[in-house]
């Protein structure tokens, strides 16, 4: 006979053999030591064992029958959810502190450079269960920040048929006009852009994406471009000095846009706090650079229309490794000794 039951700490489903009960051993699923609990038939007169057991094996049932009283509906998306979990299994919302991150314990430093293979594969699978939505949003985004651009540039195109007929004052106004709404545009670019991140930053972490999201980064647009303007700046300079140290750079803040969407920074913090992020993942950022570059190539070749799915595919697999990094203890506080509980990772946003 077995023993259905829930981790405590992650609310994993698990089970094990009747005689195992009382015992300690660690959960598979956020390694923390839990106390497996009795039968319904047993638990009342059972003595708990002291002694852990360490790597006990536990494993997942298909199903886990519910006991009355000890579930409550998650107050994000009203599913049942056991009454003293912390995250929910179906939306993924944070109810306490985050101390545990997708089951994983606090202070867990995963692997770094982070395993790009790993990237690929999650952003693949993630891609292919929302391919409708993500390619619709791609696909929405293009076209509506072109039409953005192409209402932008309209009145320069006016000020140049006043100016070759010599009407040079209407020219000037016509001009005047265009470079209003050419600022206008590229900041409605940035808008769309800002809710395109949101949207993947989501999607990466396996939580509820709509198409309503594209309009959701209105508090990120500005900084977005003050932050893609300056982070322009900074590997252009390095271009100009060589190629290799703009290639650098530009690796060193990469992840600035997600950061900025995903944890609300101001500007220089968010380069800055891309910088720690991909501290000692260059090599593996890399490798999903030149990975997206040749997804992006291969769609080219099938007369264009193989980019409708690389491009939204490449974005997923930025924010999924954008994700991965978040999971890492920062070198600084390992170099110190430190043992992070990664409260600087953000919950769930209700946009």
């Amino acid at each position: 006979m077995t023993i259905d039951f829930n981790c405590p700490h992650c609310d994993k489903l698990l089970k094990t053999s009747e005689d195992k009960a009382g015992r300690q051993a660690k959960c598979p699923g956020c390694g923390e030591l839990i106390t497996i609990p009795g039968s319904r038939e047993t638990q009342a007169d059972s003595t708990p064992q002291s002694q852990p057991v360490e790597g006990e094996p536990l494993s997942q049932p298909a199903r886990l029958p519910t006991t009355p009283g000890d579930t409550r509906p998650c107050p994000q998306c009203g599913e049942q959810i056991k009454a003293a979990a912390i995250r929910c299994r179906f939306c993924g919302e944070v109810f306490q502190s985050r101390e545990i991150v997708r089951g994983r314990p606090s202070g867990y430093r995963e692997m770094r450079p982070f395993p790009p293979g790993e990237v690929i594969s999650d952003a693949w699978r993630i891609f292919t269960d929302r391919m409708g939505l993500l390619i619709g949003a791609f696909l929405a985004a293009t076209i509506i920040t072109s039409m953005a651009i192409f209402a932008g540039w309209m009145p320069f195109g006016f000020a140049s048929v006043l100016f070759d007929q010599g009407n040079t004052t209407e020219a000037a106004v016509a001009a005047c006009v265009g470079a209003v709404t050419m600022i206008l545009a590229i900041g409605f670019s940035f808008y769309i852009q800002s809710g395109y991140l949101i949207m993947h930053v989501k999607a990466a972490r396996e939580q509820p994406v709509e198409f309503g999201d594209l309009f959701a980064g209105g508090r990120f647009f500005l900084r977005l471009f003050l932050c893609s303007l300056l982070f322009a700046v900074i590997v252009n300079i390095g271009v100009s000095a060589c190629l290799i140290p703009g290639l650098l750079l530009g690796i060193m803040f990469w992840p600035f846009a997600h950061v900025l969407v995903d944890e609300d920074r101001p500007v220089i913090a968010c380069l800055s706090h891309a910088k720690d992020l991909t501290d000692g993942n260059w090599g593996s950022i890399f490798i999903v650079l030149i990975f997206a570059l040749a997804c992006v190539i291969a769609g080219a070749f099938f007369c264009g229309i193989g980019v409708i799915f690389a491009i939204p595919f490449t974005q997923v697999l930025y924010a999924v490794a954008y994700d991965r990094m978040t999971c890492q203890t920062p070198h600084s506080e390992l170099n110190s000794g430190g043992n992070s509980s990664l409260d600087s990772l953000t919950t769930r946003r209700s946009e």
